[in-house]
């Protein structure tokens, strides 16, 4: 049978079901009066309270709407670290086909077949007992020095699909990093742009029927070569196209980070909204550090990639390892596109850190973040002591990232010292 609801799974469970199919995990054609739509995490919900309730015997699938495009990202989300899917069932996507046989036999190898996003990183969260990822603040810290200067030595593409209010600002930051942008909006360039080895910001800046269509083209083609995305759902809670379109992206695509302050992340999250005013702003909760640590971290565990709550202290987690990072300057508020900047930042990092990933030695999404955030916001702090308002920052903030990388070619690794960064047990 097909369990819609945790009552349902439990109640066949109960009964003693031995197989259950779990869904519906998005609209299909074949179910058009459908009780509801779960998504995988509804799917991985109700794994996981099967295993609680001593029901881990009972084999699973996930049906509804899967089909070659998602079924990588649904078994890797849809699956609890306790209870993981046996696998996944598969209707329209093989009789509405001209080649049925040829499409299964694709579907089958993906089912085998590691997902090209399946990062070192992901790999050690799907075990509950990994330690291969360094934890320490200390150990993640001396890794910084060698991924700033892989970044320098490889130029990678930045391709950021970002609203025009920081496209100019995006650029010079990739620029003076060592990265290569390019400011490309069309969905329909993303399948080169993809296989060139560098990485997507998707800034929800935004929001229109067209530039959703082109962000979902974008994501499904750096997906499909297990290229970096950093997802910045900016504004997200502020209107209720705003929280469609995260939830419909999330429906849709993989992100390697999902960056954004407060409010945003917690309506990303789905269990709790704060109202915005603008994109920029956020009402406050009064969350304390440990609360946005758990918010971060549980829904880091949820989508298996790395989440960063950004404000006056930072939060970072990837599900185990949470982070607060307590650098950066008050004046990066003061002046428009700091955090989509941030954003293009983190992404010049993930692009290299997933071509270490795959020659063996890489992978690792937080520590790439981690960089990012140090980076960014070291020479943020130093700018902000040289200049008199904003006005003078912008110019100043480059400069300093520039120097930094400068610097780094002349052996100069001291501005590691000054990061603040600290462990969180939650």
């Amino acid at each position: 049978m097909t369990a819609s609801s945790l009552e349902e799974a439990l109640t066949a469970a109960q009964a003693g079901a031995d197989y259950l199919g779990l869904g519906t995990v998005y609209a299909t054609p074949t179910k058009a009066n459908s009780k509801s739509i779960i998504g995988t995490s509804g799917v991985r919900h109700i794994l996981g309270q099967l295993h609680e309730k001593g029901f881990s015997a009972v084999s699973t699938v996930c049906i509804g709407g899967v089909n070659s495009s998602n079924l990588q990202r649904v078994l890797l989300q849809a699956s609890h670290l306790s209870k993981p899917l046996n696998g996944v069932a598969v209707v329209s996507a093989i009789m509405a086909a001209e080649d049925p046989e040829a499409t299964s036999a694709n579907l089958l190898n993906l089912v085998r077949s590691p997902a090209p996003f399946h990062s070192r990183n992901i790999a050690a969260l799907s075990s509950r007992t990994s330690t291969e990822l360094p934890s320490a603040p200390a150990d993640l810290l001396k890794l910084i020095v060698p991924l700033f200067a892989a970044l320098a030595e490889a130029k990678p593409l930045c391709h950021n699909m970002t609203n025009l209010v920081v496209q100019n600002f995006a650029a010079n930051i990739a620029l003076a990093l060592g990265g290569s942008p390019i400011m490309a909006q069309s969905g329909g360039e993303a399948a080169d742009l993809a296989k060139l080895g560098g990485s997507l910001l998707l800034n929800q800046g935004s929001v229109t029927p067209e530039s959703l269509a082109n962000s979902v083209v974008a994501t499904k083609a750096y997906n499909s070569v297990g290229g970096a995305i950093v997802f910045d759902p900016v504004g997200a809670g502020a209107t209720a196209a705003r929280r469609a379109a995260v939830k419909s992206m999330l429906g849709q695509s993989y992100f390697s980070v999902i960056k954004g302050n407060e409010s945003e992340i917690l309506t990303v999250l789905g269990e709790q909204v704060i109202i915005q005013h603008g994109v920029d702003s956020a009402s406050g909760s009064g969350l304390t550090t440990e609360d946005k640590a758990r918010v971060v971290k549980k829904l880091a565990a949820r989508e298996r990639c790395v989440i960063l709550m950004t404000g006056k202290v930072d939060v970072l987690s990837d599900g185990k390892r949470t982070y607060a990072i307590s650098n950066g300057d008050a004046m990066l508020g003061e002046v428009t596109g700091t955090g989509c900047t941030l954003g293009t930042t983190i992404g010049a990092f993930a692009a290299v850190e997933k071509r270490r990933d795959k020659e063996g030695k890489g992978g690792d999404m937080l520590l790439a973040t981690l960089a990012a955030c140090i980076v960014f916001e070291i020479a943020a702090e130093r700018a902000a002591k040289k200049v008199n308002g904003p006005g003078g920052f912008v110019p100043m903030f480059i400069d300093e990232i520039y120097g930094l990388r400068k610097n780094l070619a002349k052996g100069y690794t001291g501005f590691v010292d000054a990061a603040k960064v600290e462990l969180i047990d939650v």
